[in-house]
């Protein structure tokens, strides 16, 4: 723009209209050849009288010509030229002021002669024309006017206000003619100094500082501001000159923007006070970026929330009011992209152009679609400029690509056209600004066209030309500012309208299949935005969009991607669950995902629950890493959509999911994800909340709810399998029970056997229970028999009823014996490591669940093996089980008798006789037991006395014990106790020393049952023998012994006690 953009004002109908600038037509440009030829002649004649004259006659012309008219314009510019020429400045000096005293300053055509009169003159005598106009500024303040009305009048009409901006002009005027190595001189104290002294001075009223209201004196300030600010700019040392007074007059033009109203456009003060401070903005001092700032702020809040044109043009009363309203919006439009041109020129660094887009991203969020119509205008503005800055300093990168286009994409699919093509537009620009250095080729003939497919309204075709457009960016997308890219992209689908959020959608998932190649360094990073913007995308649409951006980074960078996952806290959150469960959607991803989770499982990266044994609460923690990647495991298999990826990895799957299990028994949650240096402040940190070890088993359900049907799932829920996989008490219980539920569903493979048979020597305890019990189940399956692998295992069994843990030596035992169900045929052949072990854990000091598992197991191979086949256990054997006949577990004691039963049928020829021997040392025990507290115990007493009776070697004794234990009749032990006694008595008097004392031991049985049964055995005992012929009969120690008992804890043994006494 030039000076010539601010002509003035021209009365019409009573009031002032600002109009466009004039076109130079010929006629005006004869003026200007006319005013030329005049300076041209009068240098070369250099005759000071002849130029006195000359301006004499011009004055005495002005009278001659109307106003206003091109003629007289033409006399006023004729005579400065002549007075600029002229030596004589006494001429000089009366000539202006005869003008300045008589000119009309309500004609507006005279106030233009003033200015143009004393503006050329002070190309040659500027101290001159300074002076005067200084002398004639103190004269008009000394005039008073007279009376308080009169004051209030000349304030009214304002003849003096008039008078003030004529000066104002003048000045400015002046310093655009003013010779150029005079005016930095000049230009302070003696112009602008004036102008805001005539300002301040024009701002009050009675004398009285107010508010300036006055249209015509801020666009006079205004002018000023503009035409100094380029007369400064066109000397030579403008670069080097610092005006004192650029921050005064920014503060004016931004006050001026202020103040007008945001409704309406009204006047020319908005867009010329912009104009006027990117001219202001080239002087120095240069702006910091935060004053640049705040005047871009202040230009865009005063030009962007004006209402749509056409509806501020439906306003207009008027033709001439419409076209008025269209020319100053287009001149504000024109003064805000000039203003963010200069910003840009003067400030050509990448921080402040992203500080530029900066405020213009509030605007493009907006939700009025014309001011992100003109927002994105602005950006086409910006991003023009940026581009020639570039041409003229190339720059290695531009690190805004990503960001920008991330920022401007969603906006392909904007309501309005003009937006939509004003972003093809700005990404015109980036291309050309990222591919400086390189041949764009075809893209931007492509651009072109696309700019010309988004003027359709037809959405599907507007989403399809914007993803085309997507696919042209990709080729030169960096992929090192995908973060950047990403993170814009996302804030836009947050704040934009549905069709432009989906756009974003769509970049977004473009950009990473084209470019997600080279982006695994950034894969944390953008996981990372992606996952902090899924709390605020809920709408399922735009959401998708989220999973479907991490599933194609999978496709590019499945272990980073997975990784990335792995470090979120525990317990997951519903968005990680979500990321996790897209992954498993994926039938191509799915497969490969299970597959490093299964890797990260085995082997993880980090140390064990990023953890160390700092203090003892730490060996209690389940390792973070397994962890979570056992979660992800549920999620990504609760989310197939089929089950043959599970079936085909279930022998991995299965694996280390058992081995989760197993190693987080008893575990509590890992500590949250922290530095190595926070480590040592964690001691009073929060555990995570949930239980390690749940969390593994419902990934092996959800595991075995793709693998098996669900039947046997059921199963499963109804033994309460995965309550006691979860209790470290009875894990090897539920192990048990889940190795049968998979024997039934074939699930059981050599691979998952030969991965586990190593945990039976691992020196954790927990994978020693777990493994032992699992081969402890599985040596009731033919498949070890028949791949071969039975002798090792068995032998591994033999090893662990070593072990130092109690249920390891357990769990071993009940395998060992368990031989009996998966290979009969092969007990005979490893019947003498069978026995030797089982025999040796019957003397376990520590644990009884051992022994009782150790009798169990001989109840089973015993009845496999012939009496033969036992050989010299046998003798063993007999000892160890009679110890177990009193022992105060009722399980025990049930299994010893059956055992001992057991011993009864295999008691052939050698062990006849030693058997018969133990028999009648135990005959007491078992008669006792019959009435044993424990009803199991009772029966298998029965049984197993019933089996030895033979073994007593008194016939006619088995016929009253066959009699009496036979399983057709109900059982009476008193009965049968008194037909023994009266046997005994009569025919084997001699074996009742040893009956009674046996009995007598019993009175200090911890059972009150067993103790009440003694002593009235005694009494029967006596009741049916001859004291006489008892000599070895100690009456005074089974009175005192039967006393004793008179005082016992249990009533029934007290009444027992007393009867007995007082049948004797």
């Amino acid at each position: 723009m030039t000076p010539e953009y601010w002509n003035g004002y021209n009365r019409e109908q009573g009031r002032e209209k600002t109009l466009k600038p004039q076109p130079k037509i010929l006629s005006i440009n004869q003026l200007l050849f006319y005013t030329q030829f005049l300076r041209t002649s009068l240098e070369q004649i250099n005759d000071n009288a002849w130029s006195s004259q000359l301006s004499f006659e011009l004055s005495q012309q002005m009278a001659s010509y109307a106003s206003p008219s091109k003629e007289k314009c033409f006399l006023y510019k004729a005579l400065g030229i002549c007075l600029a020429v002229c030596q004589d400045l006494v001429h000089i000096k009366s000539q202006i002021q005869k003008f300045l005293k008589t000119a009309d300053y309500m004609e507006a055509p005279d106030r233009l002669g003033v200015i143009s009169i004393l503006a050329f003159s002070a190309e040659s005598h500027l101290d001159l024309i300074l002076n005067i106009l200084q002398e004639f500024g103190a004269a008009m303040n000394k005039v008073q006017i007279s009376g308080f009305i009169g004051r209030l009048k000349d304030y009214h009409y304002g003849k003096r206000a008039k008078t003030r901006s004529t000066l104002m002009l003048t000045y400015s005027k002046v310093a655009m003619h003013a010779p150029k190595e005079q005016l930095l001189s000049r230009v302070e104290a003696d112009i602008t100094e004036n102008i805001l002294h005539h300002y301040r001075t024009g701002c009050q009223v009675l004398g009285i500082n107010v508010t300036n209201k006055d249209m015509d004196l801020k666009l006079t300030l205004i002018q000023n501001a503009t035409e100094i600010s380029c007369a400064v700019l066109k000397t030579g040392d403008s670069q080097a000159f610092e005006f004192s007074y650029k921050l005064e007059l920014l503060a004016y033009m931004m006050d001026f923007i202020k103040k007008e109203p945001l409704d309406s456009l009204v006047s020319p003060v908005r867009y010329k006070a912009i104009f006027a401070i990117g001219q202001l903005c080239k002087l120095k001092p240069s702006l910091t970026l935060e004053e640049n700032r705040e005047i871009l702020d202040l230009s865009f809040k005063s030009v962007f929330p004006l209402p749509p044109l056409e509806k501020m043009k439906e306003e207009g009363k008027k033709l001439e009011d419409t076209l008025h309203i269209e020319l100053l919006y287009e001149c504000s439009l024109e003064a805000l992209s000039e203003l963010m041109k200069i910003l840009l020129e003067e400030e050509p660094t990448p921080d402040w152009f992203q500080e530029m887009f900066h405020l213009l991203e509030t605007w493009l969020s907006s939700g009025k679609e014309w001011e992100r119509e003109r927002a994105l205008q602005a950006s086409v503005w910006l991003l023009t400029a940026y581009q020639e800055i570039v041409k003229s300093t190339p720059q290695e990168t531009f690190d805004h690509f990503g960001s920008l286009i991330g920022l401007l994409a969603p906006y392909t699919c904007a309501s309005i056209t003009s937006s939509r093509q004003w972003v093809v537009d700005c990404i015109n620009c980036l291309l050309n600004i990222q591919g400086q250095c390189t041949n764009l080729g075809s893209a931007e003939e492509e651009l072109r066209c696309l700019r010309e497919a988004l003027t359709t309204p037809d959405p599907e075709a507007l989403f399809q030309a914007s993803c085309e457009m997507a696919k042209v960016v990709s080729k030169y997308f960096p992929s090192e500012q995908a973060t950047d890219f990403i993170e814009a992209i996302l804030d836009g689908m947050l704040s934009a309208s549905p069709s432009c959020a989906t756009a974003a959608g769509l970049w977004m998932k473009i950009i990473l299949k084209e470019c997600g190649g080279a982006m695994l360094d950034e894969v944390p990073d953008i996981l990372s935005i992606i996952y902090i913007h899924m709390p605020t995308i809920k709408q399922g649409s735009l959401r998708q969009f989220l999973v479907e951006a991490v599933s194609i980074l999978g496709h590019h960078h499945l272990e980073a991607v997975i990784f990335s996952l792995l470090i979120k806290h525990l317990p997951m959150d519903s968005d990680t669950t979500e990321l996790w469960r897209s992954l498993g959607t994926d039938p191509l991803l799915a497969p490969q995902v299970l597959k490093v989770l299964i890797e990260r499982i085995k082997t993880p990266t980090s140390q064990e629950g990023s953890t160390t044994s700092e203090t003892e609460t730490d060996l209690h923690l389940a390792a973070a890493e397994p962890l979570t990647a056992t979660c992800a495991i549920f999620e990504v298999v609760s989310a197939l959509q089929l089950s043959k990826t599970v079936q085909e990895l279930f022998p991995e799957l299965f694996t280390v999911l058992l081995q989760q299990i197993s190693q987080t028994l008893g575990q509590k949650m890992p500590l949250p994800r922290m530095s190595s240096r926070r480590r040592l402040f964690r001691k009073g940190q929060q555990l995570c909340e949930g239980n390690p070890c749940r969390l593994s088993i419902e990934a092996l359900e959800a595991v075995l709810l793709k693998a098996m049907n669900e039947k046997l799932i059921r199963t499963l829920w109804k033994q309460k399998t995965w309550m006691l996989l979860e209790n470290p008490q009875t894990h090897h219980e539920g192990v048990c029970l889940l190795v049968r539920v998979l024997q039934r569903s074939g699930l059981i493979t050599v691979e998952i056997i030969q991965s586990l048979l190593p945990w039976v020597n691992s020196p954790s305890e927990n994978q020693r229970v777990t493994s032992t019990a699992f081969f402890a189940q599985l040596m009731t399956d033919p498949i070890l028999r028949e791949k071969k692998i039975l002798k090792s295992v068995s032998h591994s069994l033999e090893e662990r009823s070593r072990d130092n843990n109690s249920i390891v030596r357990q769990m071993a035992v009940r395998g060992l014996g368990n031989l009996v169900y998966g290979a009969p045929e092969k007990v005979k052949k490893y019947k003498k490591f069978l026995l030797e072990a089982l025999i040796r854990t019957l003397e376990d000091t520590f644990s009884s669940e051992v022994i009782v598992e150790s009798l169990k197991a001989l109840a089973k191979v015993l009845k496999e093996l012939k009496g033969k086949d036992i050989g010299s256990s046998f003798r063993d054997l007999t000892t160890q089980i009679r110890k177990y006949f009193d022992n105060e577990d009722n399980t025990l004691r049930a299994l010893a008798f059956v055992l001992f039963g057991i011993l009864a049928g295999s008691a052939k020829r050698k062990w006849k006789d030693y058997f018969a021997k133990q028999v009648r040392q135990s005959w007491v025990t078992l008669l006792l037991h019959l009435q044993d507290p424990s009803p199991e115990v009772s029966m298998e007493c029965r049984a197993t006395f019933h089996l030895c009776a033979p073994f007593l070697g008194l016939k006619r004794l088995q016929t009253i014990l066959n009699e009496h234990l036979s399983w057709r009749t109900e059982l009476n032990p008193e009965d049968l106790q008194m037909d023994i006694c009266r046997y005994l008595a009569k025919e084997k008097a001699e074996l009742l020393e040893n009956f009674y004392k046996t009995t007598i031991t019993y009175f200090c049985s911890s059972w009150e049952e067993i103790r009440a049964v003694a002593a009235k055995l005694a009494g029967i005992i006596l009741e049916h023998t001859d004291t006489k012929n008892m000599k070895w009969l100690d009456m005074e120690h089974l009175l005192t012994s039967l006393q004793v008992l008179q005082n016992d804890p249990s009533p029934i043994v007290q009444l027992v006690a007393t009867q007995v006494l007082r049948d004797i």
